[in-house]
């Protein structure tokens, strides 16, 4: 038994996680951390028994692991919760935008309406009134994009 050979089994297991994984799948990184998780977790089973066959060793880490198979549909479920939460993300940061220009919307057009002739109005009235209009807006526009989110989750 050598290095050679524990590399060769990992390198084995490795190969086969990847071509169970999708095509187009990004696994340069995954891969990567797999393997060195693969090594970190042999090394330890070596330091509690250093005594033990080391591919004995090395086959009941990777049977910890799992089936390739099972690997890489975790790697599927990490990769659609990243996608996920980088939708929640736009979704999130398109409120705040919409939020922001509503805000300076209304302080604009409070401005406008109070400085017409004859208008009668002040400008901290109308600021109050485009402000609570805006902000109905923005309110009605999420509970829009959170029902339809919640209603393409379920489909």
């Amino acid at each position: 038994m050598s290095l050679r050979e524990i590399a060769q089994i990992v390198e084995d297991y490795i190969k086969n996680v990847s071509r169970v994984l999708p095509s187009g799948f990004e696994t340069e990184d995954m891969l990567e951390e797999l393997e060195i998780h693969i090594n970190e977790a042999f090394q330890n089973k070596v330091q509690e028994k250093p005594l033990a066959n080391k591919i004995d060793l090395l086959r009941k880490v990777l049977n910890e692991l799992g089936e390739p198979k099972e690997i890489a549909e975790e790697f599927r479920r990490t990769d659609v919760l990243l996608e996920e939460q980088e939708e929640d993300d736009k979704r999130t940061f398109g409120l705040v935008v919409r939020f922001c220009l509503n805000m300076v919307l209304a302080v604009i057009a409070s401005w406008f309406v109070s400085t017409l002739p004859d208008a009668g109005i002040s400008f901290y009235w109308a600021l109050v009134v485009f402000l609570v209009f805006g902000l109905a807006e923005w309110f009605i526009r999420a509970w829009q994009i959170r029902k339809a989110y919640r209603i393409d989750v379920k489909s």
